[in-house]
């Protein structure tokens, strides 16, 4: 993982649309604020700095999970793309507070 002044260049670059906003907490967190799709429902995604090794990724949103969330999914899929992409040695792995961890086959971000 980067150190904190590379990964703060490196987070900046992270591209959230035409109605997005980046928006640094502090010196180590990042919040992306994605409006997708023409529904007005806001998605935030929120970037911590975890030790040095670890970068922490938090989605949320108020999009019902009925349907499987698409459209807060779609955003934490763009924004792990380009994690991947600008980070390209880190390793994903997924949590969900619901449901304690999550595996997922050849996912990298």
């Amino acid at each position: 993982m980067p150190d904190d002044r590379e990964l703060r260049v490196l987070l900046e670059q992270i591209d959230p649309g035409p109605a997005g906003a980046l928006d640094w907490l502090d010196h180590r967190n990042l919040a992306i604020t994605v409006f997708p799709g023409s529904m007005g429902l806001r998605v935030q995604v929120l970037l911590e700095r975890r030790g040095q090794d670890e970068l922490g990724v938090l989605v949320t949103s108020r999009e019902g999970m009925g349907h499987g969330a698409p459209l807060s999914h779609g955003v934490l899929e763009q924004v792990l793309s380009q994690l991947q992409t600008l980070i390209p040695t880190s390793e994903l792995t997924f949590r969900s507070d619901r449901d304690g961890p999550i595996h997922r086959g050849s996912a990298a971000g």
